[in-house]
């Protein structure tokens, strides 16, 4: 039971967690809201192909002592490293992470986590580029489940948290506004409109403009440390003490259910893109789509969203772990 005295939520990250710092964060505040037994993270799955990303992912499950989370890959794997790295320094935390040719592939991860579901009982939250849950949809049944992709998302997905697009009068071209392509929707245009076309479940989307103001991180050194590898990489990518916009970690807090009073949504919707990869917003009493709107400031956004991303882990193996690695090279 959880400290709302009820199941945690299970969830599915989706992340790109290669550049920006925001994927980290948010797994980072995913994981202290599993300590408070709010959600419980059945898996993660990496939809870009560096390999880094992965072991990334599984230095922070091992740091907040959950190093079973099964974490797979977009195949095939590649070398490659964002432009604002700070995946591959963390990952060298770890002295066993995995190599390239063990690393299991992302489909592969979900359909099993989602065969292992209740029905109707997950959430699967899209931090990044939607080319994993679309080859997820194409899926063919198989022994993990009698059901195609399409059918086991149909049966077990609640619903899906997106940070992606860009909404409020920015996404209405009937009101006159042209509309801004946004990264995650615009990185791989095709996969992004087939997932908002195709997506069987409700989907819940968390623009740009949400939490573009709402920067955490800040204090991470002083809350976990400077050891941490969340603080490490919150350093290396935007500067000790500098923080960065929380677009991830929102999408994570409300896929838990833990903004209510702070953000809002809007009224039902269809989204598309345009030509140019920006977001089309077309009201609908029969959409599957809303958006998220604050109805606070961002500093109190701020404040609870650090208060989860700062939370050292509750228990695990990174002591242990510590001892066998060298991260002074890595500060």
């Amino acid at each position: 039971m959880t400290d709302r005295g009820y199941r945690p939520t299970p969830i599915l990250i989706e992340t790109d967690l290669c550049d920006d710092v925001d994927d980290a964060g948010a797994i980072a505040v995913a994981h202290a809201l599993a300590d408070r037994g709010l959600v419980e993270i059945l898996g993660i799955g990496i939809n870009t192909s560096g390999h880094w990303s992965h072991s990334a992912a599984r230095v922070l499950n091992d740091y907040y002592g959950r190093a079973e989370i099964p974490v797979g890959i977009r195949h095939p794997i590649t070398d490659e490293i964002g432009p604002e790295d700070y995946a591959r320094a963390i990952s060298r935390m770890h002295p066993h992470a995995a190599t390239p040719d063990v690393m299991p592939d992302a489909v592969a991860v979900l359909r099993e986590a989602l065969a292992g579901a209740d029905d109707g009982t997950v959430t699967v939250v899209s931090i990044g580029y939607f080319g994993n849950l679309v080859a997820l949809l194409d899926t063919p049944a198989d022994a993990l489940s009698a059901l195609s992709g399409r059918e086991l998302v149909a049966a077990k997905v609640a619903r899906a948290v997106v940070m992606g697009g860009v909404f409020g009068t920015r996404a209405r071209p009937d009101l006159g506004a042209e509309p801004l392509a946004e990264t995650n929707f615009a990185h791989e245009p095709g996969h992004t409109a087939r997932f908002l076309a195709e997506w069987p479940s409700p989907v819940d989307f968390v623009g740009w403009e949400t939490a573009a103001d709402v920067i955490t991180g800040r204090t991470l050194s002083a809350t976990q440390g400077d050891d941490s590898p969340v603080a490490i990489a919150y350093s290396l990518h935007s500067g000790k003490g500098i923080g960065r916009p929380s677009w991830d970690l929102l999408a994570v807090m409300l896929a838990a259910g833990e903004l209510d009073g702070r953000v809002a949504w809007s009224g039902p919707g269809t989204v598309s893109l345009d030509e140019a990869a920006g977001t089309l917003w077309a009201p609908s009493a029969s959409g599957r789509h809303r958006y998220a709107v604050t109805v606070v400031g961002p500093e109190d956004l701020s404040g609870l969203i650090d208060d989860h991303l700062g939370r050292p882990p509750l228990a695990g193996a990174w002591g242990a772990i510590r001892q066998e690695t060298e991260l002074d090279a890595w500060h």
